[in-house]
């Protein structure tokens, strides 16, 4: 069932075109990863998909409905590129403050369960003003997990952090997969998308240029497709 569909999808800022006309399918269960150098047009393309702007032309769906439609937004996660919390609140009250945001009552989300399953069980009861880099992300992934939302969109969830930082992330995103998530992964980094990926959309100057399956050189074929140039992350 496919649960993520752009039709001929545009986005214009002004006179830039940044999304030029982006045709893409994901479906239920399936990782798909979106990889292309900053500034390809990426976040703009996630925004599309949740509805939080408008297209110039073409259309968004999830689950059949337009995106940023009240009967889907609480069967989909986000998890932007920058997050940024509260840093006086622990990670249990951030997610709370989350479930509360997302019309949830006590007890209709496991917020322990989600914090065990992003790794941050031991941290429960920590101000996430003292938190590190990797900490925030897996926090992210964790805010968009409240409510149990079939579908997440990750926005670079692995920037900034450190190879074992890395590791630990796409540990994660497999688990989430392994759970039954439809995952769309955006990220410029090769060696994230070849390890968790099913499918793997290159994406240029606004458009995805090719939508393959991450097998084989990745790397020679991210450079084949983007012109040149070196590829991010190899190798961690």
């Amino acid at each position: 069932m496919e649960v993520i569909v752009a039709q001929g999808l545009r986005r214009r800022f002004g006179r830039v075109e940044a999304v030029r006309g982006i045709d893409l399918t994901v479906c239920r269960g399936e990782c798909l990863g979106l990889l292309g150098h900053n500034g390809a047009g990426k976040s703009t393309t996630i925004r599309l998909l949740l509805g939080l702007i408008p297209p110039t032309a073409g259309r968004a769906l999830l689950f059949g409905l337009p995106a940023g439609h009240p009967s889907v937004r609480g069967r989909v996660g986000y998890s932007p590129e920058s997050p940024h919390f509260y840093p006086f609140l622990t990670a249990r009250e951030t997610l709370d403050f989350y479930r509360k945001l997302s019309g949830l009552r006590p007890g209709q989300t496991d917020l322990d369960g989600i914090l065990a399953l992003v790794g941050l069980s031991d941290a429960a009861r920590q101000q996430v003003g003292g938190f590190s880099k990797g900490m925030v992300q897996r926090l992210a992934v964790a805010t968009a997990l409240v409510g149990d939302p079939g579908v997440l969109f990750l926005d670079e969830p692995s920037s900034g952090l450190d190879p074992a930082g890395r590791v630990a992330m796409r540990a994660l995103i497999r688990r989430l997969k392994q759970s039954g998530k439809t995952i769309f992964l955006n990220t410029h980094i090769v060696s994230d998308v070849a390890q968790v990926a099913d499918r793997v959309a290159f994406m240029k100057a606004g458009k995805v240029v090719a939508l393959e399956p991450p097998v084989g050189d990745l790397e020679a074929r991210f450079l084949e497709w983007m012109g040149g140039g070196t590829a991010d992350g190899l190798g961690a």
